[in-house]
């Protein structure tokens, strides 16, 4: 059955439009950072965890909050888990700007794609057994307390995997040595510092009072605040970079890189090295070149 030429040209003017632009998709996916720090801090709002159940209450005041609060924390649950959801994108524009950045090796991308594909959990998770704790609030208060312990360690204790992806983006910044970098190196020793303001949640299985807690100023204030804070600047930088990106897209060179700039040794040399791909020839295919 033959298209209608009205329909195949409305199809095509939309895929021509700006808004569908590859520079319009990534700065999508660029503010999905954005909203999902924002989603994520609404949905401890909404659930009335601000500031958070005290970790020393007993079962039958925790299964109280649970009853008192049933819609609230469902809709907490869900926006806790929809935040999720914007935060694969955001991560997948910060790894291909990451492939800008020249003779950075393919796995620290890699590295830091993973760790985001990690980390998506810590957003998934927690909504997931939020949920399941207010489907039943009329439970056993016991059990109530159980799953709201899971859903607080659930939520603040996995740091680890997004100290990664702040490692492995500071160091695409740090070895961009280019006149005009894609990020400030300022952003990167703001993304090394920050992790470790997370790793006090570690230990927050060890004790019901104080700053170490999970109601705590160290392992939840601290946490939660740089760590939203931090999701909308990386976002803001990050439309800069794409920004900045040439409409028809750059080469991507030296992905497996066997030399140091700078190295007359290397230069000499050039990219004949065994194995080496060579993605400097004038039409950007990758040929192995083995002596």
């Amino acid at each position: 059955m033959r298209r209608p030429d009205s329909l195949t040209r409305y199809w095509a003017n939309v895929a021509q439009s700006r808004w569908m632009s590859p520079h319009a998709f990534q700065y999508y996916c660029a503010l999905s950072g954005i909203l999902s720090s924002a989603l994520f801090l609404f949905g401890f709002v909404a659930a009335d965890f601000v500031s958070p159940i005290k970790p020393y209450w007993s079962a039958e005041e925790v299964a109280h909050h649970y009853r008192a609060h049933t819609n609230r924390i469902r809709i907490g649950a869900s926006l806790i888990t929809l935040s999720g959801l914007f935060y694969m994108p955001f991560c997948a524009a910060v790894s291909s700007q990451m492939r800008r950045v020249p003779n950075l090796h393919y796995v620290v991308q890699q590295l830091q794609l993973s760790a985001a594909a990690a980390g998506l959990w810590t957003f998934i998770l927690p909504g997931i057994i939020l949920a399941t704790t207010s489907y039943r609030p009329e439970r056993n208060p016991d059990i109530t307390l159980a799953l709201n312990d899971f859903f607080w360690i659930c939520t603040l204790m996995p740091w680890e995997t997004f100290m990664v992806q702040n490692f492995c983006f500071s160091y695409a910044i740090i070895i961009d040595q280019r006149e005009k970098p894609l990020f400030p190196k300022e952003l990167a020793v703001y993304n090394l510092i920050v992790p470790f303001f997370w790793s006090g949640s570690t230990g927050i299985h060890f004790s019901k009072y104080g700053a170490g807690a999970y109601n705590g100023a160290i392992a939840f204030w601290v946490l939660g605040i740089t760590f939203c804070f931090q999701l909308a600047i990386d976002a803001v930088f990050l439309m800069r970079a794409i920004h900045s990106e040439p409409e028809g897209g750059e080469q991507i060179v030296d992905l497996f890189p066997n030399r140091i700039p700078g190295d007359p040794e290397a230069a000499a040399r050039g990219s004949r090295a065994p194995g080496y791909l060579d993605q400097t020839s004038s039409n950007g295919a990758s040929t192995a070149k083995d002596e």
